[in-house]
């Protein structure tokens, strides 16, 4: 309810379309609620004296009561600093006339309090000459109040001794409770710059070691990558400059099928670098994914792979299976698992077989093969970038890296259980709403 009514005056004061930053938001809203606060001490004060035959100090109930009026009108017109200034003179010359004119014993001096401290928290820092002037005016108004005799000139009657001690409660309280309140305004306007200060230092830390994991595998593509682009060039170079020399057909057939391997090799490397950049640099898009149709498109793709029509692939998952995710990294996760899955087949075994399948219960994909496995001691390295683990890798050394990256950017874990051997199982689970 309270911030239902703070946004209604908010809207009365300076409009819905007006966007502030917090701090100045909160002390045009202060301006407004201390400017209103005036009106009603004012307002209260006069049914006192009334009730009581008090009369000398309505002049200082008009000014309190009126002059917040026009602070307020001046705030409507987008007028800030001259609301906060008109409040705050009016104020302290609406205080310093009950001041001249009420027995000291009523406590109406404690009024210069709260019309200080609010003099300071209601104008922004680069304001702050403007506050420090209005809180000397502030000062000077009661010294010359409380020496200035001006009981000599002004005798209005004294008031009865019921009225000065309920003065003095009213005084007090009302003195009391603003300047706690503008204390309490200035303690929370602190503790939200403390906290949103904590909140960028945590981010600005998070980028930063985000920033040196992208420095330090920056350094590492850069070096792998200048080797790894050189060394296949380098190989077709030196074919060619055999193919060149030599007369014998069978010879030089042999020679243009290791070409086209190093071709091939070279341009599943360029396919892993793309993929590595788009996983990088493109934000994840949510939509609905046919599981079924996306892992028949990674077989489709697959098929020409080395001995791949020699593999016995095992698709266990419903047709009805669809999930919310992005696309192209699903596509990015099950080509590297199961192009991986084809690449350590063994076929020693009577059936190599692989294995893709699907868990509604834990919400994750796998890829499960009865291929060479992973030795225990390459298990927690093999998701490092340009990593190689066995003897017979001829790959990037980004395509579990890559796949692991792109489990993150989804959210998602992955896990590998494998017997050297006897096979591995790549399990990736998905976020719940997946």
């Amino acid at each position: 309810m309270g911030l239902a009514n703070s946004f209604k005056l908010r809207n009365f004061l300076i409009g819905e379309e007006v966007i502030f930053s917090y701090p100045k938001f909160k002390r045009i809203m202060l301006t407004a609620y201390l400017a209103l606060i005036c009106m009603a001490v004012a307002f209260i004060y006069s049914i006192v004296d009334i009730a009581n035959g008090v009369y000398y100090s309505w002049p200082a109930y008009v000014i309190l009561f009126f002059m917040p009026l026009i602070s307020i009108r001046f705030i409507q017109k987008k007028r800030y600093k001259a609301a906060k200034v008109i409040l705050m003179i009016s104020s302290n010359i609406g205080v310093f006339f009950a001041a001249i004119n009420d027995p000291f014993e009523t406590g109406v001096f404690l009024y210069f309090v709260p019309t200080a401290i609010g003099s300071m928290a209601m104008l922004e820092f680069d304001e702050r000459w403007t506050g420090i002037s209005l809180a000397g005016f502030t000062l000077f108004l009661f010294l010359l109040a409380y020496f200035g005799h001006f009981d000599k000139y002004i005798q209005p009657a004294r008031p009865s001794e019921f009225y000065v001690q309920l003065s003095l409660v009213f005084n007090y309280f009302f003195s009391v409770t603003v300047s706690v309140l503008i204390i309490y305004f200035l303690t929370n306007l602190n503790r939200r710059a403390e906290k949103e200060l904590s909140e960028k230092e945590e981010l600005a830390n998070l980028k930063n070691l985000e920033l040196q994991k992208v420095n330090e595998e920056l350094d590492r593509f850069v070096y792998s990558v200048s080797h790894d682009l050189r060394s296949p060039l380098s190989s077709i170079l030196g074919l060619t400059d055999l193919a060149r020399r030599t007369d014998d057909l069978k010879e030089l057939d042999q020679l243009l099928i290791m070409i086209q391997g190093r071709v091939k090799a070279q341009d599943y490397f360029i396919r892993d670098i793309i993929d590595y950049s788009r996983n990088a640099r493109t934000e994840v898009v949510h939509e609905s994914v046919h599981l079924l149709s996306l892992v028949d498109e990674a077989l489709e793709a697959l098929r020409f792979n080395t001995n791949a029509q020699r593999i016995t692939f095992i698709k266990q998952i419903e047709a009805g299976v669809y999930l919310i995710s992005d696309k192209t990294r699903l596509a990015i996760i099950l080509n590297n698992l199961i192009g991986n899955a084809i690449k350590y087949h063994d076929f020693s075994k009577e059936n190599p077989e692989v294995e893709i399948g699907y868990s509604a219960t834990t919400s994750s994909v796998y890829v499960r093969d009865n291929g060479t496995g992973i030795a225990p001691q390459h298990q927690q390295k093999i998701f490092n970038m340009f990593y190689r683990g066995a003897e017979r890798s001829t790959g990037s050394g980004l395509g579990l890296f890559i796949t692991k990256e792109a489990v993150t950017k989804l959210n998602g874990t992955i896990e590998v259980q494998s017997v050297a051997g006897e096979g591995s199982t790549f399990t990736v689970t998905f976020p719940p709403r997946v």
